[in-house]
Parts: C-alpha cells; sequence; structure tokens
C-alpha cells in the first residue's frame, strides 16, 4: 500500500458527516499520510476532508421529496463520478446514504475497478431486502453498527463485520444530572428542514397542551447543524417563547439536563436513550411516501431503540397517531407515572450494554486499512 494513500467518503446528511469525521479522525491516526477527499458537511471538513460537494444539497427523506431534490441529486452524482475517474483512488468509502451511494456511486466506482467498504449499513433489514444482491455485488466488505446485522449480512453470503457502535464513543463520559434535577424536556426534530417543518408544529402543540397543565414545565429544542436556527425560532408560538431554550450543541450535551424526549425516528432516538432519558417516537411524512414504504417495511418496530431491543421499550406514534392530543396523552403516561417511567430507564440501561463497547470508528479504520492492503 502506498505510504500516502487515497480514500474518497461520501456520507449524506448530518449523521453521516458526524459518522464520517469520526471516521477521518482515527484514519488519521492510523494513516497520517493519507489523503481524503470526498461528499460531506463542516465536521468532516474539519477534519480536513477536501469536500467536492456538500452533502447538505442532498439530504431528503421521503420518496416523493427526492424529485424536488433532483437537480441537486444529478450535480452530486456529476460530481463524485469526475472526481473518481481523475483521482482513481485506492479505496472508496460509503457512509448509508443507500439511494445515492448504492445506485449513483457504487456501480460507477465497481467500473473503474476501485474498491469499496461500506461504512455503517443501510436499513435493509427493515425495508427493500432487495438491495443485499446490490451490496453483496459491488462492495468489498461492509462495516456493521448493530449487533443483529452481521449476522444478517453472513446468512446472505455478505461479507460483514460488526465493529460497534460509534455514538457509543460520544456517551462513553456521558453523565447526566440524577433524575430528581433534570428541568427540562428535550424536542428533538430532526436534521432535516422537510422533518422539522412537519414535526416540530407537532412536537410544539403536544408541548403547550402538557404546559397548561404543569405550567412550571421547561423545554430544550437542541437544533441540528444543518438546520438554520431562525426557522425555529419563527415557529415557536408567542405562549411558549419563555418556556423554551435553543440549544446549539452536541445531542450529548443537551440531554444531559433532559428528564424527557418527543423525538423524529431516526438516529437521535439512540442517542437519546444512551443518554438513559425516557421519550415518544414520532414519526410522520408525505402521505403517498408513507403509502408507498408501508408496503415495504418488513420490522415490527420503527425506533432503533425498539428494533435493538427487539421489544417495544418507547412508544411509538406513526404517521395518523402523530397528533399532538395522542403525543401530550404519552408524555402524562410516561411522566405521572414513576414506575414505569424508572422501568423505562433501567430498559434504556440494558440496552446500552447489548450495544457494547466504544471504539467503532479505530476498529472501521482498521478494516478499511486492512482492505486496502489487500487490494495493493
Amino acid at each position: 500500500m502506498k505510504n500516502a494513500p487515497h480514500l474518497v467518503i461520501v456520507a449524506g446528511e448530518d449523521s453521516g458527516d458526524f459518522h464520517g469525521a469520526n471516521l477521518v479522525e482515527a484514519l488519521r491516526q492510523q494513516l497520517p499520510l493519507s489523503r481524503i477527499s470526498g461528499i460531506g458537511g463542516q465536521k468532516m471538513k474539519e477534519e480536513g476532508v477536501e469536500l467536492i460537494f456538500p452533502s447538505a444539497r442532498l439530504a431528503v427523506v421521503g420518496i416523493t421529496e427526492v424529485l424536488r431534490r433532483l437537480p441537486d441529486i444529478l450535480a452530486g452524482c456529476k460530481t463524485i463520478r469526475k472526481h473518481l475517474r481523475e483521482t482513481r483512488p485506492e479505496l472508496l468509502v460509503l457512509i448509508d446514504f443507500p439511494d445515492f451511494n448504492l445506485h449513483l456511486v457504487a456501480p460507477y466506482a465497481r467500473k473503474l475497478k476501485i474498491p469499496i467498504v461500506y461504512y455503517i449499513s443501510p436499513q435493509v433489514w427493515a425495508w427493500r431486502q432487495g438491495r443485499v444482491a446490490s451490496i453483496n455485488k459491488l462492495v468489498e466488505k461492509i462495516l456493521v453498527i448493530l449487533p443483529f446485522e452481521e449476522e444478517f449480512y453472513r446468512q446472505r453470503g455478505v461479507t460483514a463485520e460488526y465493529v460497534g457502535h460509534p455514538l457509543l464513543d460520544e456517551f462513553k463520559d456521558f453523565r447526566s444530572l440524577p433524575h430528581k434535577q433534570r428541568r427540562h424536556i428535550a424536542l428533538i426534530p430532526g436534521s432535516r428542514k422537510s422533518e422539522v417543518k412537519r414535526l416540530l408544529p407537532l412536537m410544539l402543540t403536544a408541548a403547550r397542551l402538557y404546559a397548561r397543565e404543569k405550567p412550571h414545565t421547561r423545554f430544550i429544542i437542541p437544533v441540528a447543524p444543518s438546520i438554520d436556527i431562525n426557522l425555529i425560532q419563527e415557529m415557536i408560538p408567542t405562549s411558549l417563547v419563555n418556556k423554551i431554550s435553543l440549544l446549539r450543541e452536541p445531542l450529548a450535551k443537551a440531554l444531559r439536563n433532559a428528564s424527557f424526549a418527543l423525538v423524529t425516528s431516526g438516529t437521535a432516538t439512540l442517542e437519546t436513550a444512551l443518554a438513559e432519558v425516557p421519550m415518544v417516537v414520532i414519526y410522520k411524512v408525505n402521505q403517498l411516501s408513507y403509502e408507498l414504504g408501508k408496503r415495504l417495511i418488513s420490522v415490527p418496530f420503527i425506533s432503533l431503540v425498539n428494533l435493538i431491543a427487539e421489544k417495544e421499550i418507547v412508544p411509538e406514534l406513526i404517521q395518523h397517531e402523530a397528533l399532538p392530543e395522542k403525543i401530550a396523552g404519552k408524555m402524562r403516561s410516561l411522566l405521572d407515572k414513576p414506575e414505569t417511567y424508572i422501568e423505562i430507564c433501567h430498559e434504556l440501561r440494558d440496552l446500552k450494554t447489548k450495544l457494547g463497547k466504544a471504539g467503532a470508528p479505530a476498529r472501521a479504520a482498521a478494516a478499511i486499512i486492512t482492505v486496502m492492503r489487500k487490494n495493493e
């Protein structure tokens, strides 16, 4: 292997940028002279990645929303293909983001005979399992972060390695305040603008209904890096302005003072679980996207918390169930029943144990270097 190999990383959305940045940091420690370029966000840029296209322009949720972002998606596709063709890196690392990575990037890289490692599996075990065949054909190795994924892939002939969940590194030194001192309810509306616009109003209305009965309640909204804080401020009703604080800080830090949370389904549910904060998970998309998607989903839960636990630890309110009155009702049923609340806290602590030990980015970096050496 070259002393200064070139790797290209393609990550989409805030979570991909976060995981990509941590992976790059680990790669720099193990392979300090490497050149790393690709698609990502601010965190990857801060780690010294040569960004050729911003991942924020590619972030979409739901099937129908893709159409609105098609010009950006095509521009991103053209840019990464040109970059791969001109630079011919030693390895391509794809991070989640399956519709873009699997359909537009991986096949082209394969034609150029560039080895591919996939870090952080698409959720093919949940829906569209037909993509496993594409992964097997295109990818040299997949590095998975959930305990059950390694066996899932191996049973289907895919070379897979469980490296652990990278969020464990963020929470290895996490220390929350004692439960009696936690004074806020967190509203976590997601990292995509479309999610925020669709789900935050539901959370805010539920918060207003709950605060009507519990007037001393205070709320926090951790604002994702990809979201304009002005958008959030404009959505807060006058009646809640003095009860809500907006935070620009990592979720692990914001949740130290949270006793409860309303969370958009996604990575944030697992972060909230690692902070041992009971929650209600909320999910709602465009109706057409929902109708198309529900025919393909093959798992009993949508939140990572319940999927990893293989049972319902936290309630999920999906689509037509995601109504402010029902959300507020779930808040009351959990916050006003100490025995139930404590039981959920214990379940979340057990979940953290089930995920294993910190160090996923370092293990992923070592696996990536091994693949590069094999292909030199």
